[in-house]
């Protein structure tokens, strides 16, 4: 149950769900400690996959997103804001001026 915004560094709670932004991770299926690894024909039949959910709040939603990496899990990465063309910015800016 998600009960907080996934930045470590947040600490809003989690109370509706049209506020922020969430997150369906799917993940590898890690096998539990004390689990043993199953035969090749099993692991077919099994959920390979989980789904993992994860929520921001409309403030950290604003400048950072979620990405999974195997290595690392989920980690928080700034999002990238769209680069406007110098030339295409300067030329609206001529056009107004008139």
């Amino acid at each position: 149950m998600l009960s907080q915004c996934a930045n470590a560094q947040c600490s809003k709670p989690f109370l509706r769900l049209r506020e922020g932004k969430l997150f369906l991770v799917e993940t590898d299926r890690l096998t539990k400690p004390g689990e043993s690894a199953s035969p090749l024909f099993v692991r077919a039949r099994q959920q390979p996959r989980c789904v993992e959910h994860y929520w921001l709040c409309d403030d950290c939603a604003r400048h950072w997103t979620l990405v999974y990496d195997r290595d690392r899990g989920v980690a928080l990465t700034p999002l990238r804001r769209p680069t406007v063309r110098v030339a295409a910015a300067a030329g609206s800016a001529h056009s107004g001026a008139a």
